[in-house]
């Protein structure tokens, strides 16, 4: 069976779940230099946020920092900013979130492992697995230094990629994620997989948002570090993207 992990197919327009506006910003003009490409992965402040007081007791209070998982169980209330063009994604505040319609496939297709809160009147809804499995060690890596207050680091990175990185669920229809999180990861504390008949759901139901990568191999891996010996570093399996376009299955 294969398995996949959920993405974005670029970084969205600013969207908040636990921040509300307090004022929106003047438009500032773009200093000469740069490409247009630049400002659409690092655009400029358009608002001024400030965070929901029902939040604050659950930040640290050196760097700032938060469990997603406890702000989750805290619940979401109005007003939410979400501007997807799709029907998924992650706020900039770090919060998986879903349209109704989305939420609508999984359930007619009784997908398993996740539960969501309703994020406010919006239609959006805050999603987050339920099914948590081990991983291998090593692979989401810190950067010091740490919070002299929380002891969180400065920085997480890595991605899990392989099928061997991470104990397999046995359930065939549904989400799934890690039992470790990283607070200072980019994007979200923890990755979120989903299995091949969720993914095959999700296209069933014509999605429209990202992509899905396939985990590969020890086989493939291996196959990948002989084609870089050979001169091509940059091969990978066929068929381990899988676009969520809207598009019906042939």
């Amino acid at each position: 069976m294969n398995y996949y992990s959920i993405n974005l197919e670029d970084h969205p327009k600013t969207s908040w779940a636990i921040h509300e506006v307090a004022k929106r910003l003047p438009k500032r003009p773009r200093p000469e230099g740069l490409p247009p490409v630049f400002y659409k992965f690092f655009p400029a402040a358009d608002v001024e946020l400030r965070m929901k007081p029902q939040y604050h007791h659950l930040c640290c209070k050196k760097c700032g920092r938060y469990d997603s998982d406890k702000i989750f169980e805290t619940g979401f209330d109005d007003p939410v900013t979400i501007r997807f063009k799709g029907e998924y994604g992650y706020t900039n505040d770090r919060i998986f979130t879903v349209s109704d319609r989305f939420l609508k496939v999984l359930k007619q297709a009784k997908v398993g492992g996740f539960e969501t809160k309703p994020m406010g009147k919006s239609g959006w809804h805050a999603l987050r697995a339920t099914l948590l499995v081990d991983h291998a060690d090593g692979v989401i890596k810190t950067r010091k230094p740490l919070c002299s207050e929380c002891q969180r680091p400065k920085e997480s990175f890595g991605v899990f990629a392989y099928l061997s990185e991470l104990s397999l669920p046995d359930q065939t229809n549904t989400f799934f994620s890690t039992k470790s999180s990283w607070q200072a990861s980019h994007f979200c504390d923890r990755e979120l997989f989903i299995s091949e008949a969720a993914l095959l759901a999700l296209r069933k139901g014509r999605i429209v948002g990202g992509y899905c990568t396939r985990l590969w191999t020890d086989e493939e891996r291996k196959k990948q570090m002989l084609k870089a010996k050979e001169g091509i570093p940059f091969w990978r399996p066929p068929k381990t993207s899988v676009c969520l376009n809207g598009k019906l299955l042939k």
